[in-house]
């Protein structure tokens, strides 16, 4: 089983499992106006099932997004791919590609990943942080 991660959107987290073949197992989005660091834990944990032990692998979208979601979201994703020693892939989020677009382009990735590696965020400009 995979594990589908998008937080470049700071109103939602989009999470989804996913089988070997990359059929969408369950796809949920969930309502987080700016506060994703309180529900994307919980909402992953909720989303395995207690079946976190049964991942093969991670896809995160990796940007363009807001610079505080992407952080909060590859570092858990990041986190998570490290301390259970799973493979985990980047994609990168186009103009007009549907969640399930992106889940396709990550599955062919992740088919030729096999350890962790991790992963950097895209803002796609300079960050507004100030």
């Amino acid at each position: 089983m995979y594990l589908y991660l998008n937080t470049t959107d700071s109103n939602f987290i989009i999470l989804a499992t996913l089988n070997k073949k990359g059929v969408i197992l369950k796809l949920q989005k969930i309502k987080a106006p700016y506060q994703q660091s309180e529900k994307l834990l919980t909402a992953v944990e909720k989303i395995l099932n207690a079946q976190m032990t049964k991942l093969s692998g991670m896809i995160a979208v990796v940007g363009p997004g807001g610079f505080t979601s992407l952080r909060i979201g590859l570092a858990t994703a990041n986190a998570l791919a490290y301390a259970l020693n799973l493979p985990i892939v980047g994609i990168k989020k186009g103009q007009n590609k549907s969640e399930k677009e992106l889940i396709r382009e990550g599955m062919m990735k992740i088919k030729k990943v096999r350890k962790f590696k991790q992963l950097m965020p895209f803002y796609g400009q300079a960050p507004k942080i100030s």
